[in-house]
């Protein structure tokens, strides 16, 4: 997908005007490349000096164009020598002034002189093949820049730290170590004793059951990513859009006294907890014969917003009767994970126990209770992921690709588990674990899908 004989460089740092700006050149030719345009001395008139590149050791100077000395402007190198970076390649950075058309005519230069544009991913790609890193830590480099939130950016430097890939590769050393001793004693029977069937069934429970935890741990990785979304629903003028503007700590939906003002659904982000949670303000939900094509779409999509979430605010007034709503309730969650809100608790005349029949009474008009519900959220939240003390001190994200490949490892493990119950050929067991094997090697990219490759590195930006 990649042609990895060409000297590539690209803009590094994100569009824009600021302080600095990186520029990558990785590959046999990029100091020779970047000797061409570089200079210590700012004019021709100075003594020239040979210009020497020491692996780490940064030199100031000038970028010149050859073909008319021009200066463009003052620069710092960092040079990496092969394979002491981070594509095991000879690498140039060059730290320009912030300027986009400065580090475009940089660019340019290098382009001109004998490097290629590199492609999303390229840079990242070449750590790949040259071994720096394996398919899942690429993964992560991926994620950690993408991450928004301190546990998705705590999770994906796990992974980048090796978290997944030492427990794939002691998945695989378990498992090659059962399939050797399997095959020794088909193939040396007077030399190596038999393993007995129930010796199999015990080890491969024993795998099996740590591949499951990792899987379960698949969830909370899809909610690191992609965020926990919550809606926030009720009847109209319960309070809801008010709750999310103090959520926000932002006036951002619109709050007036007729029922009814929020026509659509309205996502924002914030951070609760570390969590990156999507909340979504919902139309009123109530049931009216005379209701015109606007609020009926809107309630529609309250439903549907409700459909997808992963957990449910549900508001009430808390100076009405709860009993009145039960029927309502029910309609509301439907079966979702939940947290019963009474609101406006600055109206009540005097403390009562109608507080009692909701998970927390709060005032989104006056922001009482709030840092009590976000508390309350983030204990929902880590429920919801199933996530144990020692997770949350050590988070890990697996992504689709890898926990499909786990169930598929696992149900060669169950079919060579029932193989070894029946006391099958050892033959065939020893098959079933090769393919088990051949899933693990298919997460760290030891057998490699050009597709599949193809597709996670071109997710990544243009300079990684």
């Amino acid at each position: 997908m990649f042609n990895l004989s060409d000297t590539i460089c690209a803009i590094c740092t994100p569009p824009g005007t600021g302080s600095i700006t990186a520029i990558r050149i990785s590959g046999h030719d990029s100091w020779d490349i970047t000797k061409k345009i570089f200079t210590k001395n700012k004019t021709e008139d100075e003594l020239q000096t040979p210009i020497l590149f020491t692996h780490m050791q940064a030199l100031h100077g000038f970028i010149k164009d050859p073909d008319n000395d021009k200066v463009l402007d003052e620069v710092v190198l960092l040079p990496f020598k092969s394979p002491q970076s981070y594509t095991c390649e000879d690498t140039i950075e060059i730290f320009c002034h912030g300027n986009t058309h400065i580090a475009s005519t940089i660019l340019a230069l290098c382009l001109k002189n004998g490097a290629r544009r590199a492609k999303a991913g390229e840079f990242t790609f070449r750590a790949f093949t040259n071994g720096r890193l394996d398919l899942t830590e690429a993964e992560a480099v991926n994620e950690l820049i993408h991450a928004d939130s301190a546990r998705s950016i705590q999770a994906a430097s796990n992974i980048l730290q090796g978290s997944l890939k030492e427990k794939v590769k002691l998945f695989r050393e378990e498992l090659f170590n059962l399939i050797t001793v399997i095959e020794s004693a088909i193939e040396f029977p007077q030399d190596v004793a038999p393993i007995q069937s129930n010796e199999i069934v015990t080890e491969l429970n024993q795998i099996k059951f740590n591949i499951d935890n990792l899987i379960e741990r698949a969830k909370e990785g899809q909610l690191l990513r992609e965020g926990i979304k919550i809606s926030i629903i009720g009847t109209p003028n319960v309070g809801k859009s008010s709750l999310l503007n103090q959520l926000l700590e932002n006036q951002r939906a619109i709050v007036t006294n007729e029922p009814g003002t929020t026509r659509d659904t309205l996502e924002e982000k914030i951070i609760i907890d570390g969590w990156t949670v999507v909340l979504v303000d919902t139309a009123g939900i109530r049931h009216e014969a005379n209701l015109n094509e606007s609020e009926k779409l809107g309630i529609e999509r309250s439903r549907s917003a409700l459909e997808i979430s992963d957990l449910a605010l549900i508001l009430f007034d808390i100076t009405k009767d709860l009993a009145n709503y039960t029927e309502q309730l029910s309609i509301l969650s439907n079966g979702k994970p939940k947290i019963i809100i009474g609101n406006k608790i600055d109206l009540l005349t005097e403390q009562t126990e109608k507080t009692n029949q909701y998970d927390i009474a709060i005032s989104a008009k006056y922001g009482t209770n709030i840092d009590k519900l976000k508390e309350l959220i983030s204990k929902k939240i880590k429920s919801l992921c199933n996530t144990k003390t020692n997770h949350l001190a050590n988070p890990i994200y697996i992504n689709q690709r890898q926990k499909e490949l786990l169930i598929q490892c696992n149900s060669s493990l169950g079919f060579a588990l029932d193989l070894a119950r029946q006391n099958v050929t050892e033959d065939i067991i020893a098959d079933e674990l090769k393919k088990a094997v051949s899933k693990l090697d298919e997460i760290a990219g030891r057998i490699i899908n050009e597709d599949i490759i193809s597709n996670i590195f071109t997710k990544f930006c243009i300079g990684k």
